[in-house]
């Protein structure tokens, strides 16, 4: 790839950007995934890109060459992008890359050499495009919160997410799904470091030299997607390695009951930019790690304090302070999170005692576990939500809508209200019940009546079991009664809608009803959806929602979270599951799984969510309460 030179080129503030055009913007990253292989042969970076407009646009990049992707650091990196296309994606624009696309990298240090990253041969860069540079840079030294998460080995925790710049010194295929990378950072963990039991003729590198080192060396294992990216990484190159967890693991020893080392994972899949990225020579993150290398102490011993005995390990399990999850025994062993975030990735981890201390409103990441849930039973967690006023109501049992049916059908229909323009009707009486008058009206299509499985009805004075076979038979239902000069819906408790099993709803409180000749607006079947129909007859649709309770537990406290969602957290219709047996089976299934029976929460699977803070007033007090948002059930669940 190659940058075609030109004197100068139009860049696009973020806030201008259109669907559908192909564009050249500067921004600041705020987010980013190191390139990682994808499908087949592609890899894949995400890049989350903001400028002085405070707007921000997400890049999916991908290409079959590592290199050629943008070569970003850290957060706070300043990046061009030439031929990048515009897409909508959730009504907020995406950048993908598109022929021809290429880019630069800076450093977004204020001060630091404007020297551009790229594995472009060519590229034209300007006396404005350097003044570019230097404005963001100044920006986002006000704006842009430079990472936390990097941390050298000497201050390196158990139990802790961090990104690590460092050299390797080592590599060994371990087995198809993890590789072993031998680092060193010139400082020494706190903790003794374990080593992974590899033959020595695998290992890829200067033996001498990784034995004068072995007092600073660390092991880490790379895992699934990684492995590839680890495979084509040169001994002696500068990495840095972003979202590297650390855990303890008790290790026999002969002087030792109980000796804990200090494990090195960087996990499988993509989640809080979890990556490798090679740093290249001449980076001021490559000069002083280069600094820290010559000035380290190479005879010092680990000192006897980091021998960690069982007292050690007592207080190691005391950092749980709600008693319920040990973060100890959890972090033993990898475990992936049983939900997946669908939006925000920007948001740091924050754990729940931070959150409880903190105001309303807020919006925070956590990694915790589901240590119960309400209702308990699954079916009564069904609600009906209106988008407009945001009330709540249960959705209405058989009997309920039994009896309003039983009470319509001593109306007696009006004769001069059938067979109108816009419908054919046919009446009778029954035998029973005192000789009930039922009405079917049916609706015709551009003055045809259609088929029966494309034909909407209207019916006054059925009983809800007539009514389900016709729902059967016919596309659609609308249960109707005669007024004064037209038709009119039955009765908002009812559903104004019927279509097979699906039950649709009005809101009471919102609607303004509109007469049934509205529906002559509709001139095709095809435009007769739920929606549309309500829209004509002044019906707001109510929107079935599940509605629970989630009592979360990280280990660092507890915190109760409301869950109302449709259909992304369980990937299961609200709307369907009350008339479904075998929904209502896999939903029990989820939560089961999410919240399994019978056994100690710490071997709960781990959930990632995002949750939202915000007041409520509940007589003459406030309250904060907590919901979670954009986090769905993950797919290997359902």
């Amino acid at each position: 790839m190659s940058l075609v030179p030109v004197t100068s080129y139009i860049y696009t503030p973020l806030n201008q950007l259109k669907g559908g055009t192909v564009v050249n913007v500067y921004g600041v990253v705020k987010f980013f995934k190191p390139p990682y292989l994808s499908k087949g042969t592609d890899y894949c970076s995400v890049v989350t890109i903001v400028d002085q407009t405070n707007v921000k646009l997400t890049c999916l990049l991908f290409s079959g060459n590592y290199e050629s992707l943008p070569i970003i650091y850290k957060i706070g990196d300043i990046v061009r992008f030439h031929r990048l296309k515009i897409q909508v994606y959730k009504n907020e624009p995406q950048g993908i890359n598109c022929a021809g696309f290429a880019s630069l990298t800076f450093e977004g240090t204020l001060g630091a050499p404007v020297i551009p990253r790229t594995s472009s041969k060519g590229f034209n860069f300007t006396p404005a495009d350097h003044k570019m540079v230097e404005a963001l840079r100044v920006w986002a030294s006000t704006h842009i919160s430079p990472s936390s998460a990097l941390v050298q080995l000497c201050d390196v925790q158990p139990m802790q997410y961090f990104d690590l710049t460092c050299q390797l010194l080592g590599k060994a295929e371990v087995d198809g799904t993890s590789f072993l990378l031998k680092v060193w950072d010139g400082t020494r963990t706190p903790f003794p470091s374990w080593r992974v039991l590899i033959q020595d003729q695998v290992l890829e590198g200067d033996p001498s030299q990784i034995q004068r080192l072995q007092n600073l060396t660390i092991d880490i294992l790379v895992y699934d997607n990684h492995v590839q990216v680890a495979k084509y990484l040169k001994v002696g190159s500068f990495l840095r390695l972003y979202s590297l967890h650390t855990k303890l693991q008790s290790v026999n020893s002969e002087n030792q009951a109980s000796v804990l080392s200090l494990e090195f994972h960087l996990h499988g899949g993509t989640s809080y930019g979890r990556g490798i990225r090679v740093l290249s020579e001449g980076n001021s993150d490559v000069d002083q790690l280069k600094k820290a290398l010559e000035s380290a102490d190479l005879t010092a011993s680990l000192p006897p304090e980091a021998i960690c005995q069982s007292e050690h390990e007592d207080n190691l399990l005391s950092l749980s302070s709600s008693g319920s999850v040990s973060l100890y025994e959890v972090e033993r062993c990898q475990q992936l999170s049983a939900t997946i975030l669908t939006d925000h990735q920007y948001l740091e981890k924050t754990p729940i005692c931070a959150i409880l201390k903190q105001k309303a409103p807020q919006r925070h990441r956590i990694r915790a576990k589901l240590r119960s849930y309400k209702p308990r039973r699954l079916f009564q967690s069904v609600k009906l939500h209106c988008p407009k006023c945001h009330s709540l109501q249960e959705v209405p049992y058989e009997d309920s809508l039994h009896r309003i049916l039983q009470d319509a059908a001593t109306n007696i229909p009006d004769s001069k209200l059938q067979n109108t323009s816009l419908y054919d009707s046919k009446a009778w009486t029954t035998e029973d019940q005192g000789g009930r008058t039922v009405v079917i009206h049916f609706v015709k299509n551009n003055g045809i009546l259609p088929l029966s499985s494309e034909c909407l009805i209207l019916i006054e004075g059925g009983t809800l079991e007539e009514i389900t076979k016709l729902s059967s038979t016919f596309h659609s239902v609308i249960p109707v009664k005669s007024s004064q000069e037209d038709l009119e819906v039955l009765d908002l408790s009812m559903p104004f809608l019927i279509q097979e099993k699906a039950h649709h709803y009005g809101c009471k409180q919102c609607s303004h009803l509109k007469p049934i000749q509205s529906l002559s607006s509709l001139a095709e079947s095809a435009q007769r959806s739920p929606s549309s129909v309500a829209e004509v007859l002044g019906i707001v649709p109510l929107q079935y929602v599940f509605v629970m309770t989630f009592t979360l537990d990280d280990g660092t406290g507890v915190l109760e979270a409301y869950l109302m969602d449709s259909d992304k957290f369980f990937q299961i219709p609200a709307s369907k599951i009350l008339a479904d047996d075998n929904l209502q089976t896999h939903m029990d299934m989820i939560i089961n799984m999410l919240c399994p029976p019978g056994i100690k929460v710490d071997t709960y699977p781990w959930l990632e969510c995002f949750i939202k803070s915000y007041n409520i007033t509940n007589g003459t007090e406030q309250q904060i309460c907590y919901q979670i948002f954009d986090t769905t059930v993950a797919e290997d669940l359902i």
